[in-house]
């Protein structure tokens, strides 16, 4: 596994003229963001959690003056822009990079609890206890550990240390949800909510806006109006996400055919799932089902 990597484009990960400590196109590590002092304005296409272990950082969240200090733990989506940055002279900060795909693959059944938060409030800096604190720097260190060995079972066991972090951080961002919001916005954000509970329930996601929208006892014009508030995604964009994380769940479980799959996410025949696959996938089921 490669480090200290510098690439346009890390497998499923975007960075520009950056070098990296980790990268393997799923996750990216950085041990000290002040490294990054020099490529500023930043605007990743992945989620970024990052420890403030020392000193303090000022900087722009999508025009926005957000701070985050000793001891802060940072939740950022993709796409957000991040500029202005001033930096204490002792600031330190370890940054975990992770795609939306291996986001979803890890936290299939708390994907609801990270969506809500990190998206809907675009950025999140919350202060976490010491235990917290040590928790985190404690499965960092194993991460980090596991990457630089040349085992052929290190790259699963670094998912699933990752998503043993994933799970302890969806506590963190449960237990600050919705503090402090205004009753409109938190009746507009409960909308939200519903709709990614209905998508992340509901067997057959492959369905048009409208149909959530039905559900929700709202217009589709709406449920997009609110999509984009709260994540810069339209409706149909967070569909296609779900119905994706799907098929990848179940094209890994050879317990199914390609044939089954498909009927029981919902698509009319085979070769419209097929075509769906290609298209968002980029190749077709069987030989997605081959590399894998």
């Amino acid at each position: 596994m490669a480090t200290k990597k510098t690439n346009n484009q890390h497998g499923n990960i975007e960075f520009k003229n950056l070098m990296v400590d980790y990268s393997d196109g799923d996750v990216i590590i950085f041990d000290n963001v002040r490294d990054l002092s020099e490529v500023y304005p930043v605007q990743p296409m992945i989620n970024l959690i990052g420890l403030c272990v020392k000193g303090s950082l000022v900087m722009t969240v999508n025009g926005k003056e957000s701070k985050i200090k000793e001891d802060d733990i940072l939740f950022c989506p993709p796409n957000v822009k991040i500029d202005n940055c001033h930096f204490s002279d002792d600031f330190e900060c370890k940054l975990l990079c992770l795609s939306n795909h291996v986001v979803q693959g890890l936290l299939r059944d708390k994907i609801n609890i990270w969506n809500r938060a990190v998206y809907i409030n675009q950025t999140n800096i919350i202060p976490m206890s010491r235990a917290c604190k040590e928790d985190f720097r404690q499965y960092y260190a194993l991460i980090r550990s596991k990457i630089t060995s040349d085992r052929n079972s290190s790259r699963e066991v670094v998912q699933t240390l990752i998503r043993a972090l994933l799970l302890e951080l969806c506590d963190v961002l449960e237990a600050s949800n919705g503090i402090g919001e205004e009753p409109r916005i938190l009746q507009s954000r409960q909308i939200f909510n519903k709709f990614l509970n209905i998508l992340s329930n509901i067997d057959v996601k492959h369905r048009p806006a409208a149909y959530y929208a039905e559900q929700l006892n709202i217009s589709p014009k709406y449920l997009t109006m609110l999509c984009r508030q709260y994540s810069d995604k339209s409706a149909s964009e967070w569909i296609i996400q779900y119905t994706l994380d799907d098929i990848r769940y179940y094209l890994t479980d050879l317990n199914y055919s390609v044939k089954q799959i498909s009927f029981r996410l919902g698509f009319s025949n085979i070769s419209h799932f097929g075509a769906y696959v290609r298209k968002h996938l980029g190749i077709s089921p069987t030989k997605f089902r081959t590399k894998l």
